[in-house]
């Protein structure tokens, strides 16, 4: 019984204290995850303080930035603008050194900061100047001046741009520009020359505009030269590009002694241009020096070689025709100088008709037949060579004379650029003018046609009586009447091969020919 109560007693106290430790330990397990859980959020409340104030210094950092941006964007924008403002400013000043001075001079001074003056063998330089301009400004309001001159001037600025050619200065109301300068090229005389003529057709308009309203109208005179200058920049404050020289003082000259409406150049220009337009020799002009120069007057582009035959503006003709002169290795002009003084020196006196003047008449003819015939290429020199030399046996003896005209060829041209190919054409193309004629290519129909153009002009008859004296000279005809009757026959046997000389000559021929049957019909001779 005794061990009963104590086991019991026992059991009871174990249990007992069983549970109070596991009481004890549970206390101890909530007093340490309360700990837990205290340090916890303890550490979570420092953690949220902690990331409050990196907020709040990243936003202060991301206000500061936003700051220093917005200041940079400012600067960036300011300095933008200045370079705005400098490129503006930039522009401008580029713009008004290309106003005022030649833009191969520009891109030098801006490289160099300097430009050097230069000199240029051929240089063709043009004024212009108001006829009558004193006694204009007399009468004239200067506002109405200025704006008169400022609407010519434009327009000439327009056509000597559109002709490569460069604007030197205006001085009241004298116009001066050149070509060749600053970049030198072949083909400035032809550009002066083109650009004259617009500009005196434009004032010519002017001019009949003016009539039409009843209104006043000016007129200009214009000359031209062409030689060696020196140009390049006056001046330290106002730039100015310039050229110098007596060409310069040349071309005034023909300026001041043209005439108004005309185009005046000197005989320098005159030999650089003569294969493209048609001039007028005006005789010799006496320079300030007292040295005499040719004076020529250009009437226009020839015909063949201008947009629908006007003789304003060159066509396609022309620019071929330009190329062939300047890239070609036959050196025509100094050929035919050479054969035209050996013509002057040596052909006997009494060939009224068999002259230098028939000789220079072929070659005109020879030259318009060619270029209306499409002939543009080499051919063209070697036709004009052969007219040059057709008649030259002259000076040796008056009857069957090609093959004479034929051996000068042969020795002159190896001398200039012709080739052995170019000589025997010529050579052929010179027996072809033996009458009666018998071409047997286009280039010998053409001089056969040019040879004896005069049958179907104007001045037939003055040519035919100079044929008529000179024969009758050296006995070959002895009355009018005999060479009427010749002629007569001659015309009748005579044709055209070209379809050019049939359209342009033929009908000519026709009535030249029935003004002579009329004439020996009315039997009227002494």
């Amino acid at each position: 019984m005794l061990m009963g109560s104590l086991l019991s007693l026992f059991i009871f106290k174990s249990w007992w204290l069983s549970g109070l430790f596991v009481f004890i330990v549970l206390i101890l397990v909530l007093v340490f995850i309360r700990r837990r859980i205290e340090s916890n959020r303890r550490n979570q409340v420092r953690l949220e303080v902690k990331i409050a104030e990196r907020t709040k210094e990243i936003r202060l950092q991301k206000t500061k930035i936003e700051e220093q941006k917005r200041l940079l964007e400012e600067e960036k924008n300011k300095v933008v603008e200045q370079q705005a403002l400098l490129q503006k400013e930039k522009d401008r000043t580029e713009q008004w050194l290309l106003n005022t001075l030649p833009s191969q001079v520009v891109i030098e001074l801006k490289r160099n900061g300097k430009v050097k003056a230069q000199a240029f063998k051929q240089v063709s330089i043009m004024f212009t100047d108001v006829v009558g301009f004193t006694r204009i400004s007399e009468s004239m309001a200067p506002s109405r001046i200025v704006s008169k001159l400022d609407i010519l001037f434009q327009k000439f600025d327009e056509i000597i741009q559109a002709n490569n050619l460069e604007k030197i200065k205006t001085i009241g109301d004298a116009y001066m520009c050149a070509g060749g300068v600053p970049v030198e090229n072949s083909t400035n005389p032809i550009d002066a020359c083109c650009a004259a003529l617009q500009i005196q057709a434009f004032m010519e308009k002017l001019k009949y505009e003016a009539i039409a309203d009843h209104e006043d109208y000016w007129e200009i005179r214009l000359g031209i030269n062409t030689g060696p200058v020196i140009a390049g920049i006056i001046g330290n404050i106002r730039l100015a590009y310039d050229v110098w020289g007596s060409s310069v003082n040349l071309a005034q000259r023909m300026e001041m002694l043209g005439e108004p409406g005309k185009v005046t150049i000197t005989g320098n220009t005159f030999q650089q241009i003569e294969p493209y337009f048609e001039c007028d020799y005006k005789g010799k002009a006496l320079t300030k020096s007292r040295t005499k120069v040719d004076m020529y007057v250009v009437q226009r582009i020839k015909p063949e070689l201008s947009v629908n035959g006007e003789g304003l503006i060159p066509n396609s003709r022309f620019e071929e025709i330009k190329k062939l002169h300047h890239y070609s290795s036959i050196k025509y002009y100094k050929a035919e100088h050479h054969v035209m003084n050996i013509l002057e020196k040596n052909l006997p006196e009494g060939l009224h008709y068999h002259s230098i003047k028939h000789t220079k008449d072929v070659v005109k003819a020879v030259e318009r037949i060619a270029l209306l015939e499409g002939v543009t290429d080499e051919g063209l020199f070697l036709l004009k060579t052969a007219a040059i030399f057709h008649d030259a046996g002259f000076i040796e003896k008056y009857d069957h004379n090609e093959s004479i005209g034929a051996r000068m060829a042969q020795e002159i041209l190896p001398k200039y650029g012709y080739t052995d190919q170019h000589v025997k054409t010529i050579v052929e193309l010179i027996h072809a003018t033996e009458i009666p004629h018998k071409p047997i290519n286009k280039l010998q129909e053409i001089i056969c046609d040019a040879d004896l153009d005069y049958l179907g002009r104007d001045d037939f008859e003055v040519i035919a009586d100079n044929l008529r004296r000179e024969l009758t000279e050296m006995g070959k005809v002895q009355s009018r009447k005999e060479w009427d009757q010749i002629q007569v026959k001659f015309l009748n046997q005579h044709q055209y091969f070209t379809q050019t000389a049939i359209q342009s000559r033929q009908k000519k021929k026709a009535e030249n020919l029935q003004v002579v049957v009329d004439r020996l019909a009315a039997d009227a001779y002494q």
